[in-house]
């Protein structure tokens, strides 16, 4: 069974709390959800009192939960729509992508990194930036008001490898499989209420990335120059059955990409194995559903321990591959009590 659960949810001036001292809202449901798909996190609340004063629109926002093991920040944002019908009054929030989402810039930059641009977004929407990947040498790069500088940030996260996603204090992260969050722990016999894996081979095997100018045979000031042969502006990465990466190989199904901000061999080669890393830590997915578990946070890594060495998910478990969290789900009702549930 679950711990003890303590809550604090502050909408506005209101709290709604598990201690009666500070409490002011009857909380009836919770769902939390933090993704490292890009769309950003959300919040949704049943607040059982509908006599009393509903939030606003624009109002901050933040849910703590604590299961026995200290306070944890699982949401921050801003509420977006309130609906009040006989019995309460249902409110959602939003996090701070929403806000990226809906900036259209226009900006060019020369000689940065990927994070300088992502950082330059994330300051222009207003967001605290977090762990922020460097990804590589942009020689020039132009933002336009289409499709919008969350997409835009997708697309370079693309090339990097990288995901973005914010965390429970509302910081937002952009960061590759390789820079690895914290290790979570759970018993299959003691906690585990649902567990669904499935080992997922990328559907191409290899990556060939095409640049353009001619900096690898001219020198790095002849970027601009076109190339008559390709070959020294290109990279390759390939992945196996087993999902190991090998640099500089193509495989029997390669995706070829063709960037023109990919300037030289050695940045389309970093691009190629930074795409192929990012499949080969996607390579278990699947779904986990525990007893409450607030320090989960995406990017971090978890474990199962007690698996019965003859089901079927303990084979999926002892290769290389981890399991690494890219949406974490928490639900508080009074019916179900307080369930976390992760994607892989």
């Amino acid at each position: 069974m679950s711990r003890t659960l303590a809550y604090r949810i502050r909408i506005g001036g209101q709290t709604a709390s598990s201690q009666a001292t500070e409490n002011e809202r009857l909380l009836l449901s919770l769902s939390v959800r933090l993704d490292m798909g890009g769309v950003g996190g959300a919040c949704e609340l049943l607040l059982g009192d509908p006599e009393n004063t509903p939030p606003q629109t624009g109002d901050p926002l933040s849910v703590e939960l604590d299961d026995g093991d200290g306070a944890q920040k699982v949401f921050t944002g801003v509420v977006d729509t309130v609906r009040i019908d006989t019995s309460g009054q249902y409110v959602v929030a939003y996090d701070g992508l929403r806000k990226l989402a809906c900036l259209e810039t226009e900006a060019s930059y020369e000689n940065v990194d990927v994070d300088f641009v992502v950082k330059d977004l994330l300051e222009q929407a207003g967001i605290t930036a977090g762990r922020l990947a460097k990804g590589f040498k942009l020689a020039s790069y132009a933002l336009t008001h289409r499709p919008g500088a969350l997409r835009q940030i997708q697309e370079l996260g693309e090339w990097c490898g990288a995901d973005l996603y914010t965390d429970g204090a509302g910081k937002a992260h952009f960061v590759t499989p390789s820079e690895q969050g914290a290790e979570h722990t759970f018993q299959f016999a003691s906690n585990v209420l649902r567990l669904e894996l499935r080992a997922t081979p990328p559907i191409y095997d290899s990556v060939e990335v095409v640049g353009e100018g001619a900096a690898a045979s001219q020198g790095a000031d002849k970027f601009y120059w076109l190339a008559k042969d390709l070959a020294g502006v290109s990279g390759k990465a390939a992945i196996d059955a087993q999902g190991k990466v090998t640099a500089g190989r193509l495989g029997q199904r390669p995706r070829r990409l063709i960037l023109g901000a990919v300037r030289s061999g050695e940045t389309a080669q970093q691009v190629a194995e930074a795409i192929i890393q990012a499949l080969a830590a996607r390579w278990l997915r699947g779904h986990l559903e525990v007893f409450g578990a607030p320090k989960v946070q995406p990017g971090d890594r978890v474990k199962i321990n007690g698996i019965p060495a003859r089901h079927g998910a303990a084979s999926l478990l002892q290769g290389s591959h981890t399991l690494r969290v890219r949406q974490v789900g928490h639900f508080l009702s009074r019916n179900r009590g307080f369930v976390t549930h992760l994607s892989f």
